[in-house]
């Protein structure tokens, strides 16, 4: 039996200019191919129903006509049992990588806007088993603003570290302070403490911290 050498992309997206635009692209790169397009997002679970088909890597839009891409993504990561890595994509302008998808282990997160260079090689490496995070141009922060090493929290309190998780899941300041029984100014005080300590520009680049490290596991 031959050994597969190519990676193999599946593409989930409603928009047709930029399925073709994707598709181009991967069928560009001499190490990829692509397995599989669908613009209807319905039919997705269908078809990873009984397994990957022989997929390494989905790039699947988040924002879909009456789907929300990360449920999604979740659905069919737990069909194929492990064996498959989805990368969320987004048009929209300025959104920085969204916590959220994070939390709900996505393997990757890239801009439609990046270049398409940056796009191939950000398949390369999830493929590898990094996670990716290339947010639009305009957002405030990159894989490469992630600390290297583990970052320490034991220098925080155990109030801090509750703060820092919720972010992480979106919770906003109402509902942590409300969560944690705390005062709003408090809980926005004890997350500036936290985005100091932990070197994070804002509350996503906190979340994406956090996410990569597993931080609040055992937290939940």
């Amino acid at each position: 039996m031959q050994e597969q050498t190519e990676i193999r992309v599946f593409i989930v997206d409603d928009h047709e200019v930029t399925l073709r635009y994707l598709s181009d692209i991967i069928h560009a790169a001499p190490d990829m191919k692509v397995a599989g397009t669908l613009t209807d997002a319905h039919a997705v679970e269908p078809y990873f129903r009984d397994g990957n088909h022989g997929v390494d890597i989905v790039l699947m839009d988040i924002g879909m006509p009456e789907i929300d891409g990360l449920s999604l993504m979740m659905r069919i990561k737990n069909l194929c049992k492990g064996t498959l890595r989805v990368i969320m994509i987004t048009g929209l302008r300025g959104v920085i990588f969204p916590s959220e998808a994070l939390r709900r282990h996505a393997n990757g997160f890239v801009a439609k806007s990046r270049h398409k260079d940056e796009i191939i090689d950000a398949i390369r490496r999830v493929h590898k088993g990094e996670m990716v995070i290339l947010p639009d141009t305009d957002s405030e922060f990159s894989t490469e603003d992630i600390p290297s090493q583990i970052p320490d929290l034991s220098n925080l309190s155990d109030k801090t570290v509750k703060v820092i998780c919720m972010v992480a899941k979106g919770f906003i300041m109402k509902e942590i302070a409300d969560k944690i029984d705390i005062s709003e100014a408090y809980a926005e005080r004890l997350k500036n403490i936290a985005m100091h300590k932990l070197g994070a520009k804002n509350a996503a680049h906190l979340g994406a911290i956090v996410e990569k490290y597993g931080l609040c596991r055992g937290n939940e």
